[in-house]
């Protein structure tokens, strides 16, 4: 009997031992400690268990009796099996599609370093949700020697028709998060077709339930907090503004289309208190999460987002979603990305059921002015400046005297002002900061391009002074009238009189057929003229000038240099690139040639005298 207490103790000194080296971790070795601190050796007949607790949703502020009747259940059994229980381990709000879990997690840890012999859960479906996670998981625990025990399910996974029942269960668990996702997409896809927002309530609006209303900025902020329902919500299914947060939606894009960046528009709404056009004095503020956080300060998160969302302007986006993902990878589940590329451009847009803040043109317009801004080098929270020549600025010195067309670059001086200078000069500059003295012997010794680099100078061009210059060129610009319909289709709808013509076809084939019909004697020259009359009025109402927007944009084609000055920098960088081929300038920074590209060069009513 010595002996074997003996062994007994030498096995398990043994064993600590190599529990010990398996530690990686602080977390680990607090666990190690914990486990190991004022007990004894202990019983070896005695199966030490684990009691595993998850619950998927849990609600700030609610009471939850779901993990303590696992838990209830697990021990009930732990007792009647006479089981020591080691541990109770729970993960709250915790979903079981992986094993992203701290829980679970330690109750690998604890498997790996020989701890328990069973694991137990009040259902299967509370370790897993995953079935090829479950399987993973069944696998460790067989590799040490460690069983799983659910309470309410009757099999025993140390036999084959116990493992063969967990398996079934296992991928009769997986069903609902299969089923859910895709009932949620669907039912998701057709609320956006009804012109729905899917998600909680934005900024600037609210569900109308004002007798019953639990909205953040609903008590002590909103003047019609405990007052009727609003008819307009359809009892909540329809969000409406908001009388105090509307203003504020309608603040922040108005700053931000005059120029100011989202954390200046932010700092500057936040050390401010504003006064409402009912006269009403207050100090905005985000909407907050209910049992999360409360209302609060804006960020520049909160600017972008009202920005960029074109929910306030009255539409509806949908954004793109990564497929439901199941892949897991048990011990290392940090690793599985399920990443979606530009999550943030909406795929598709509808009209809205709900009121706009604002005209959808200004979000539109907002939008440009933000591509415009991610093109550029952002400094101190600033971003610079468009370089509106730069792809058809030409250097006249190197086309002149070496029949080269080398760009213009735009920069910033020593100064902090806007510069172009020619791309000839600025690349042979990083060369030798790159290579010190060592450029290229060739060009170094190279006669004639010494002599073109002399006659470049400095060449350092104010960027107002070139920019000046061809704003001068392109207001002399006028659009045909015979442009407007084209220009119109095109603004109407992307493919342009592609799709008037297409529409127009069945009524130009209709007036083909009474023609025949006339010429055949079949229809007198009255009935003939009735008809020819109807398809043409109907032929007549599908060009685009008949459309209503065109009462408003027609007039703004015959005023050119209106619209010019009405686009962003990003804006009139693109129509330079479609209408010149190149803006040609000498090293004092005068315009001396310019080519276009056909057949814009129609649209110059007085000729430029150096074209």
């Amino acid at each position: 009997m010595m002996t074997k207490t003996k062994t007994t103790k030498k096995m398990t000194m043994n064993e600590s031992i190599d529990d010990f080296w398996k530690i990686n971790n602080p977390k680990e070795l607090q666990e190690y400690m914990q486990q190991s601190d004022g007990k004894q050796t202990p019983d070896p007949d005695q199966k030490r268990v684990v009691i595993y607790v998850r619950k998927s949703r849990i609600e700030k502020g609610a009471t939850h009796y779901s993990p303590e009747i696992q838990e209830q259940a697990c021990r009930a059994r732990a007792e009647k099996e006479v089981w020591d229980v080691k541990e109770v381990i729970i993960d709250l709000d915790r979903s079981g599609r992986n094993s992203k879990r701290e829980g679970i997690q330690k109750v690998i840890r604890m498997v790996k370093n020989g701890q328990v012999d069973f694991v137990i859960a009040h259902y299967l479906d509370r370790s897993f949700r995953n079935s090829n996670s479950f399987f993973a998981f069944q696998g460790l625990l067989q590799r040490y020697g460690v069983d799983f025990v659910s309470v309410s399910e009757p099999f025993d996974t140390r036999t084959f028709v116990g493992r063969l029942t967990a398996s079934v269960m296992a991928s009769l668990a997986e069903m609902p998060v299969l089923a859910a996702s895709e009932r949620g997409r669907a039912a998701k896809k057709a609320r956006f077709e009804r012109g729905f927002h899917n998600g909680g309530y934005r900024l600037g609006y609210c569900n109308g339930l004002c007798s019953t209303c639990t909205d953040p900025n609903g008590k002590d902020y909103c003047p019609l907090f405990g007052g009727p329902d609003r008819v307009e919500s359809q009892r909540g299914r329809i969000q409406v503004p908001h009388p105090i947060e509307q203003h504020l939606v309608r603040l922040i894009v108005s700053m931000y289309h005059r120029g100011k960046s989202d954390r200046d528009i932010a700092a500057e709404i936040n050390a401010h208190i504003y006064q409402l056009p009912d006269g009403r004095r207050v100090q905005f503020r985000t909407k907050g999460v209910p049992n999360s956080y409360p209302p609060g300060k804006l960020g520049r998160d909160t600017v972008r987002e009202i920005v960029r969302n074109p929910f306030h302007a009255g539409w509806v986006a949908r954004y793109p979603t990564a497929p439901l993902s199941m892949a897991d990878d048990l011990e290392n589940p940090g690793t599985v990305r399920n990443p979606v590329k530009d999550r943030r451009t909406p795929e598709d847009f509808v009209p809205g059921n709900h009121e706009p803040l604002y005209p959808f043109d200004v979000w539109k317009a907002n939008q440009q002015l933000r591509k415009s801004k991610k093109r550029v080098a952002v400094v101190d929270g600033q971003p610079r400046r468009v370089y509106q020549l730069s792809g058809t600025g030409r250097c006249h010195v190197c086309y002149e005297n070496d029949h080269r067309d080398v760009s213009l670059r735009g920069s910033i001086n020593g100064s902090g002002k806007p510069v172009y200078r020619c791309a000839a000069l600025i690349d042979r500059s990083i060369l030798r900061r790159k290579n010190g003295a060592n450029v290229d012997p060739n060009l170094e010794h190279d006669d004639a391009f010494q002599a073109l680099m002399e006659k470049h100078g400095h060449f350092a061009i104010p960027g107002d002074l070139v920019e000046r210059q061809v704003v001068d060129l392109v207001k002399r610009l006028q659009i045909p009238l015979e442009w407007h319909e084209r220009i119109l289709a095109y603004f109407l709808s992307d493919d342009g009189m592609s799709e008037f013509e297409r529409k127009g076809y069945g009524l130009r084939k209709e007036l083909e057929r009474v023609s025949e019909l006339f010429r055949a004697g079949h229809i007198d020259r009255l009935e003939f003229n009735r008809e020819a009359l109807r398809i043409g009025e109907q032929l007549k109402n599908l060009r685009p000038a008949a459309h209503p927007e065109a009462v408003r944009i027609l007039p703004l084609l015959k005023d050119w240099p209106s619209i010019w000055e009405k686009m962003n920098g990003l804006e009139r960088k693109t129509v330079l690139g479609v209408v010149f081929g190149g803006l040609y300038f000498d090293r004092d920074g005068v315009l001396a040639n310019v080519t276009f590209y056909p057949p814009f060069d129609s649209l110059i009513y007085k000729k430029y005298p150096l074209v």
